[in-house]
């Protein structure tokens, strides 16, 4: 009870807490999962209606987790551009996460990030989650948490700055381009953006899924990095007219893949639930549990309360 409560005061303390910038910030995690709910299949869409809040609430997770201490970090991201890895499309980094770890080691792989390998094990949380509706036990806590969880990385993966290793523009001299892009855009102009899902299509595959992604958000990071450039040219801070050539210059960019991640959560979470086998999402009530006495009485008298205290 007391680790419980110092977890969910550490929580809240990191929610409350100034947080460095993290993939699309916590607006644009939260619309994306606002969208994806509203593609799911009918099947699936009474069950996260009825879960939306807190669905859109705890997307953001793991991003709390890392203000929190805990190792979450490499989790976001990969540092496409370094070395090892190689030239586009990075063959060098196996897919295959044994053999990565086999070639380069855990500790590389932790550097330069592990997003697809994170969203696998996330896949298949949120995939035993559906099974275990029919077992009833904890299946809708469980499919919300994990949902939210394993739709935060994918999200992250078609932010084009999670896909680079000048991912914050300091080999450009572009200090804090990140937080730039991914938030304060969509903050500021989401009233302007035009933002069209393609049709949903189910994920079955989130390992590749994920590194498919980050090799198209890489191919967009050199468009990214020109606009915010142009904007900046002449100018000793970044004031509201930077913002709107800044917006001007990437905002196909930002329709594009805030769209492909919609579709993409909706798609995560149908091919989890087609991987469990389409389980129908209603949850059992645990039946009441009877009282159990101790088969000992207690002779001792009872102690009379204290003068002036509460019984």
């Amino acid at each position: 009870m007391r680790k419980a409560l110092v977890l969910v005061l550490a929580v809240v303390a990191a929610s409350l807490a100034p947080s460095p910038a993290y993939a699309w910030g916590a607006s644009a995690h939260r619309y994306i999962m606002r969208r994806a709910i509203d593609l799911l299949p009918p099947q699936l869409k009474p069950f996260f209606d009825a879960h939306r809040d807190e669905l859109v609430l705890r997307v953001n997770d793991p991003d709390l987790w890392r203000n929190i201490g805990w190792p979450e970090e490499p989790n976001h991201f990969v540092d496409f551009g370094v070395k090892e890895y190689g030239e586009y499309p990075f063959a060098a980094l196996p897919r295959d996460y044994d053999a990565a770890v086999e070639k380069f080691g855990v500790e590389t792989l932790k550097r330069y990030g592990t997003l697809p390998w994170r969203e696998e094990e996330e896949f298949g949380n949120l995939r035993r989650a559906f099974a275990s509706f029919a077992r009833g036990d904890f299946a809708a806590g469980n499919t919300v948490l994990f949902a939210a969880v394993a739709s935060h990385y994918i999200q992250d993966a078609h932010q084009p700055l999670h896909a680079t290793d000048n991912y914050d523009g300091i080999a450009t001299g572009q200090n804090g381009v990140h937080s730039r892009f991914e938030s304060a855009l969509f903050e500021r102009y989401e009233a302007k953006l035009t933002i069209v899902p393609p049709p949903l299509k189910p994920i079955l595959n989130p390992r590749d899924a994920a590194f498919d992604t980050l090799l198209e958000s890489n191919r967009l990071v050199a468009a990214v990095l020109d606009a915010d450039k142009a904007a900046s040219a002449g100018k000793d801070v970044y004031d509201d007219d930077y913002f709107d050539k800044f917006f001007a210059g990437v905002k196909g960019i930002l329709e594009q893949r805030l769209a492909q991640s919609i579709s993409a959560t909706a798609g995560l979470i149908v091919g989890a639930w087609e991987k469990a086998g389409r389980p129908e999402l209603k949850s059992t009530p645990r039946p009441p549990q009877k009282v159990k006495r101790s088969g000992v009485r207690n002779t001792l008298p009872a102690v009379p309360a204290a003068p002036g205290r509460r019984a």
